[in-house]
């Protein structure tokens, strides 16, 4: 046996010690003590574990599963009418949550490899120890599901537009798209800014660093004396913009970019700007050959105030 093989074994050690006299294990575990690297994961693997336990102990099963599961079976046996219920909907919806950690496919590459290498583990081990094993993990998903603790995603990561249609992934925006798309992401709970300061270079030099859309050259000449307030990135349907915010005493207005070729319209390209209403939002809309930009504000800016910035 090699330490991986002895890892291997370990990872399926019971914490109540009825394994310690299996020759397999026995000789597992003296790997560990001899070993400092393999002894300290072995510690860390069972404080994991006596925590994991814990959890699985706070958990309540609820009254209905016996009924959930005879339920279930008639529909696989044809008894039922096969209909998602309420119970069904919330573990479809609880699955399609669900983000695999970033190290997940390394691990799993990983594992294969230890699969395929020379002199491996006997089948008998591998039946032995691999049951109990994805045993465990199959209860340890249903224990990330009935919590409550998935991440939310970004609020600013906005996939379909306000009004409900769906925009398909490398097809280009319209414009009321993104301004819709900005607003839903504006007006969310959870919406902040990646860098808040007044100073305007310092808020386009961090966009150029993120390598997204800046207005250095192509800033409205109102604007230019109006501090600002911050910046950070807006991404509607995989393409990516950037906002920076302005506030003068009472008032803010936002500038959304976005790269001329992720937006399909029509714009003014030299003099006025579009001006016109999205709902209880003012905004001016005009491009280049580069890039398009649409200045929005709400409360306290009307289309004056827009017109009297360019």
């Amino acid at each position: 046996m090699d330490k991986e093989e002895a890892r291997f074994i370990l990872r399926c050690f019971r914490p109540d010690g009825a394994d310690a006299e299996n020759p397999d294990f026995a000789e597992a575990l003296a790997w560990a003590a001899k070993d400092r690297d393999l002894g300290e994961w072995l510690a860390r693997e069972r404080a994991s574990d006596a925590g994991f336990a814990r959890a699985l102990v706070a958990v309540s099963i609820p009254a209905s599963l016996r009924e959930e599961i005879l339920a279930g079976l008639a529909v696989e046996r044809g008894d039922g009418t096969g209909l998602p219920d309420a119970f069904d909907t919330c573990v479809i919806g609880a699955m399609a949550a669900v983000v695999p950690p970033p190290g997940l496919r390394g691990e799993i590459l990983a594992a294969m490899e230890r699969t395929v290498a020379p002199a491996p583990a006997s089948h008998k081990i591998l039946w032995r120890f691999g049951l109990p094993a994805a045993a465990a993990a199959g209860i340890a998903l249903a224990f990330l599901l009935s919590g409550t603790g998935s991440k939310p995603a970004d609020p600013l990561l906005v996939k379909v537009p306000a009004s409900g249609g769906v925009v398909a992934v490398g097809n280009p925006l319209t414009i009321s798209v993104v301004e819709s798309g900005f607003i839903k992401a504006f007006e969310s709970p959870g919406f902040t800014l990646d860098l808040k300061d007044r100073d305007h270079h310092a808020l386009f030099n961090h966009l150029k660093s993120a390598k997204l859309p800046c207005p250095t050259r192509c800033l409205p000449k109102g604007l230019k004396g109006v501090p600002g307030l911050g910046c950070r990135e807006l991404e509607i349907a995989g393409k990516r913009g950037a906002v920076v915010c302005f506030k003068q005493e009472n008032d803010k207005v936002h500038l959304v970019l976005f790269k001329r070729c992720d937006v399909k319209c029509k714009l003014p390209v030299n003099g006025k700007p579009d001006i016109r209403k999205h709902g209880n939002w003012t905004v001016a809309r005009w491009g280049d050959e580069e890039w398009i930009f649409v200045l929005m504000g709400k409360e306290g800016v009307d289309a004056k105030r827009l017109e009297g910035m360019f």
